[in-house]
């Protein structure tokens, strides 16, 4: 007869070695709920940082692209002579300024200013200078910068016959879209017209031929005005930025009112810019080459323009501060955040040349933009 082995006894941990794991266990949670922290942190910063280039350079390339096509009228190599009546265009609505007289066309049609720039304008005083900005939609400090010129893209000669009234007709929105038609060797140089108006301008002999009898390039003109606003969209029914605007926490942002069809809109570009300045290149001996920049020039000596965008981030960095801080806007001016004024954003300075290119080049010709 075999004896049995008794059962083996349970064992269990000891108030020691339970205390030992408990604290182990604490240790690691530590670790990596520090872990999770500074990668989050590491992240936000990361974030703020990558959408302050976003919007410093997005600025950037909104001014230098219109910058550069400033006094941009198609094929002619001046517009010293203008035809404005034949298109028929008595008004632009909402138009940003005073209707100019001799010859009578509308503010936006100004175009032998192609670049014109106010620093000095208040709440106070933008609305009475330019008509399409409100004063709640201003942010004071800011310049308002007027950019006048033909986009780059000709209207395409799509069956290269050289007529291009079917071609004009195909563009979207056309009938009451600007553009610009130019010679150098024809008088008047430069028609200005909206797209209705090119085949009766055609038949009476208005418009601008080629040698070779076919239409002279047709461009889509433009007239753009820049400025900062406190915020991007106003909250409905608010046509204006106030408190309740941008879903409750307004953002400085760059805006830009524009001809659409023959009517100026407002157009939130960019979101986070907070101060804009510039300084201009000036040509003193009409070689067409920058001879030193200013803040406050000769406009028919201009052929450069130095911009520098101060951009912020939307939301608050917790725990930063940069009221200490200076930033450099070039030319002397600087901006200094006031302590407890939305100090705790992170900040950027951006800043680009750009050349005038169509003024360089004719002051080169002929001593004149």
């Amino acid at each position: 007869m075999s004896m049995l082995s008794p059962p083996p006894r349970q064992s269990g941990l000891s108030l020691t070695e339970l205390m030992v794991g408990l604290a182990l266990g604490l240790i690691l949670t530590l670790g990596l709920t520090t872990l999770l922290a500074s990668t989050s942190r590491s992240f936000k910063v990361q974030d703020d940082f990558s959408r302050l280039l976003d919007s410093g350079t997005s600025a950037l390339r909104y001014l230098v692209d219109d910058i550069r096509m400033a006094g941009f009228y198609g094929t002619a190599g001046s517009i010293g002579s203008v035809d404005y009546a034949s298109g028929g265009i008595t008004s632009v609505a909402n138009d940003c300024g005073a209707a100019l007289l001799a010859p009578a066309r509308p503010w936006a049609l100004d175009m032998n200013t192609p670049v014109q720039v106010n620093n000095s304008l208040t709440a106070a005083t933008v609305n009475a200078a330019f008509p399409c900005i409100s004063a709640a939609n201003f942010l004071p400090g800011s310049p308002v910068i007027v950019l006048r010129g033909a986009l780059g893209f000709r209207v395409p000669d799509a069956n290269s016959d050289g007529n291009l009234v079917p071609d004009l007709a195909a563009q979207a929105g056309s009938a009451t879209t600007l553009y610009v038609q130019s010679l150098p060797n024809q008088d008047p140089n430069t028609i200005i017209f909206p797209g209705s108006a090119f085949p009766t301008m055609k038949s009476a002999g208005l418009t601008r031929s080629l040698d070779t009898g076919g239409d002279a390039p047709i461009f889509e003109y433009q007239a753009h005005v820049y400025y900062v606003s406190p915020c991007s969209r106003p909250q409905p029914p608010a046509t204006v930025c106030d408190a309740d605007a941008d879903s409750g926490s307004p953002i400085p942002t760059l805006v830009r009112h524009e001809l659409s069809g023959a009517a100026m809109q407002r157009v939130p570009l960019v979101e986070g810019v907070e101060r804009l300045a510039l300084a201009y290149g000036i040509d003193a001996d009409s070689d067409g080459i920058v001879d030193r920049f200013e803040q406050n020039p000769n406009w028919t000596q201009v052929v450069a323009v130095r911009v520098t965008v101060l951009a912020r981030t939307a939301g608050a960095a917790g725990g930063y501060d940069d009221s200490a801080k200076t930033y450099d806007l070039g030319g002397g001016a600087t901006w200094t955040c006031t302590p407890g004024a939305n100090c705790n954003v992170r900040r950027h300075v951006f800043s680009q040349i750009i050349s005038l290119r169509n003024c360089a080049v004719r002051r080169g010709a002929t001593g004149a933009c």
